[in-house]
């Protein structure tokens, strides 16, 4: 085993899946409320150029938050295997 390998009975923190579940239930959140701040700024009709530069710019800023929050949520502990 090298230095580089965790060892077995350290948790590796979350799983995979469940930041990226997060990070797109957050750039979902977020999408949502940019669109609702260009209603609140008036603007009636938004096109479909304006509408994918709010997804990737949720998507962006999601993934971002993700990555900062990650470290600080505690592993998830798993009964051994019979």
């Amino acid at each position: 085993m090298s230095r580089s390998d965790p060892t077995p009975d350290v948790p590796a923190g979350p799983p995979r899946w469940l930041l990226v579940m997060l990070a797109a239930g957050v750039s979902l959140l977020l999408a949502a409320v940019l669109v609702l701040l260009l209603g609140a700024a008036g603007v009636d009709r938004i096109g479909p150029v304006v509408f994918v530069v709010v997804l990737v710019v949720a998507a962006f800023v999601g993934g971002w938050l993700v990555r900062l929050v990650a470290p600080r949520l505690p592993a998830v502990r798993r009964p051994p295997r019979a």
